[in-house]
């Protein structure tokens, strides 16, 4: 081969081989690194508003309210005040505890601060009404509960209508007593209260046999209260009824063997 053909090629042979390498160590200082998932950070949490929060002590100050602890309920009640001066339920609350705790002008106080937030809210009327009939002024609570059981939205008016018969009948107007009654029964037929309370009334006026009638309704219904079973108690001895008063004193004495109604059988006193 002429020597000149063979310089040429060991030449191109020496070039392409510079190619070959020149690629291979390109490729191989460009390979991607592994990609490491990114995690969002969490979302911030978000405080409820201050509305809602204030009727979360509200409730959480009614149940300790119920559960006689006043101390707790009025904690509550001083942490759902900060957060919404204007809840006319804070105030409900309010003048049930002070009522309880014998503080009679902070109670009427915020009884009248809640009836002036919500003039048209059923329960805070029943209450104030339910709490000037415990004070001595059972004419003027009468009213209240009225103005209460006109709202077609309330949901108990038969409550309202029961304490207002017991507050007639309090002082005196037996008559409009016994039609309070009747209407808390059309409303709840079911009510052992209305039932009791206007056989209480009938047997205080002698009608021993309406009285009678009434205390079957209350039988009827699960588990009367003891005040209602002593009543019926009363009821047979006065129509001379000997086997019905002993059912009526059995009862009292296998479902509350402690109470007051059972202690006092022993006495023989009815009113």
């Amino acid at each position: 081969m002429n020597p000149m053909r063979l310089c040429l090629l060991a030449l191109s042979l020496l070039a392409a081989g510079s190619l070959i390498v020149g690629c291979e160590s390109t490729s191989s200082s460009k390979q991607a690194a592994p990609q490491v998932p990114v995690t969002p950070p969490p979302p911030p949490i978000q405080e409820a508003p201050a509305p809602y929060r204030a009727q979360l002590h509200t409730e959480i100050a009614a149940g300790f309210y119920e559960r006689g602890q006043m101390d707790v309920a009025l904690q509550e009640l001083a942490e759902a005040v900060k957060l919404d001066p204007k809840n006319a339920k804070i105030y409900n609350v309010y003048g049930l505890v002070y009522a309880m705790l014998g503080q009679e002008a902070n109670a009427q106080r915020n009884f009248q601060q809640a009836l002036e937030l919500a003039p048209n809210d059923s329960e805070i009327r029943q209450n104030w009404g339910w709490y000037l009939c415990s004070h001595g002024r059972a004419k003027e609570s009468l009213q209240e509960f009225e103005l209460a059981v006109r709202n077609p939205l309330y949901r108990t008016p038969d409550v309202a209508l029961v304490n207002a018969g017991k507050c007639a009948a309090e002082i005196g107007e037996n008559a409009r007593a016994n039609d309070y009654f009747k209407r808390a029964l059309a409303i709840n037929a079911n009510s052992t209260t209305a039932a009791y309370n206007m056989a209480l009334l009938a047997y205080r006026q002698g009608q021993f046999d309406e009285a009678r009638a009434l205390m079957k309704r209350v039988g009827q219904q699960p588990n009367p209260p003891a005040e209602a079973l002593y009543l019926g108690m009363c009821i047979e001895r006065k129509l001379g009824d000997p086997a019905s008063e002993t059912s009526y004193i059995s009862m009292l004495r296998n479902r509350f063997p402690e109470s007051a109604e059972t202690k006092a059988i022993s006495t023989g006193a009815c009113e």
